[in-house]
């Protein structure tokens, strides 16, 4: 349950991820390539730092934190 819920959010950040990046590179407007830009950063930030909480909750149930 837990690692298809964890696949689940993957799978959704490379979509919006992939999408955003399109909007950035490929669109004409200047307006939405910034928003693109801002998704992406909005995107990766949140990935990255759930991504540390999440090696951090393991390291310590470990017991090496």
């Amino acid at each position: 349950m837990l690692l298809s819920l964890l696949v689940a959010c993957v799978v959704f950040a490379i979509v919006v991820s992939g999408c955003a990046a399109r909007v950035a590179l490929s669109n004409a407007d200047k307006q939405r390539r910034a928003d693109g830009v801002k998704v992406l950063k909005l995107v990766w930030g949140t990935t990255g730092i759930a991504g540390l909480i999440v090696v951090a909750v393991k390291l310590h149930e470990s017991g090496v934190i």
